[in-house]
């Protein structure tokens, strides 16, 4: 088992096609924590969900109380954004959420290019993510981070390696992390920079930070699943980050294998 702190992947193949039922199950508070408290260190939080009861309830997120307000409150520049709930193209289960932004620029003055629309809870997690991702850009490479280029959220479609379980993507609820770029203009990309080519002083320090942003991500609860190179082929080139009601960590390669 990949490091899973709850066996998601394993029982995903003794279920059938989830159906129109399942989708529509009753909205469960995620667990988000959203907070906020005046200060200079402070930022937007939003926590991971710890509860396993919820974790086949397949539904967009619920609307976290006060978000936008949180999320002025601490810095982020942002804009309200829609995108409805709807059935998919199938019919089958639901798209989109009830509470959306489009992020622009965190608490940590990072810049996320093309502003990705995002659920509003998701939105608080990046927020304070952003905390975690200077504090190991300037231990390991000596600079802050400018831009974070993404890949995108919003996506209405299942999982692409497990047909039949809806992704995150479909809620606005995830996020696919490229490439960092730094205040002096390096770029550093999950394909090149997660397993160090070489033993080149950049290279090592690039695969150390990295690995210790994707590590906290996950450890310090930010996300509820973090899945990188070390997960599968799939995620060779990207981070992939959500707040799912059920709980993965893809960070580290299975210790059993």
């Amino acid at each position: 088992m990949r490091g899973m702190v709850w066996p998601v992947f394993d029982l995903l193949m003794l279920i059938p096609t989830i159906g129109a039922k399942v989708a529509e199950a009753t909205v469960m508070v995620l667990g988000l924590a959203a907070s906020f408290a005046p200060g200079a260190t402070d930022a937007p939080q939003a926590t991971a969900n710890m509860d396993p009861a919820d974790d086949w309830v397949v539904a967009p997120p619920a609307p976290v109380e006060g978000c936008e307000e949180t999320l002025a409150a601490g810095g982020v520049t942002f804009a309200s954004a829609r995108i409805p709930i709807h059935r998919n193209k199938g019919g089958a289960f639901l798209c989109g959420a009830e509470q959306v932004v489009r992020y622009t620029r965190g608490p940590g003055k990072i810049r996320w290019r093309s502003s990705p629309k995002v659920a509003c809870g998701l939105a608080l997690a990046l927020a304070g993510f952003e905390a975690v991702i200077q504090e190991e850009s300037q231990r390991h490479l000596g600079a802050k981070v400018a831009k974070i280029i993404h890949m995108g959220t919003y996506n209405c479609r299942e999982m692409a390696a497990y047909p039949g379980w809806v992704s995150e993507h479909s809620y606005a609820n995830a996020l696919d992390i490229k490439t960092f770029v730094l205040t002096n203009g390096r770029e550093v990309s999950v394909r090149s920079g997660w397993s160090p080519r070489g033993k080149s002083k950049r290279a090592v320090a690039e695969s150390a930070f990295l690995h210790a942003v994707a590590h906290r991500a996950f450890a310090e609860d930010h996300f509820s699943v973090v899945l990188t190179p070390a997960f599968d082929a799939a995620h060779q080139g990207h981070f992939h980050l959500d707040l799912a009601r059920y709980r993965v960590d893809g960070t580290r390669p299975d210790e059993s294998e």
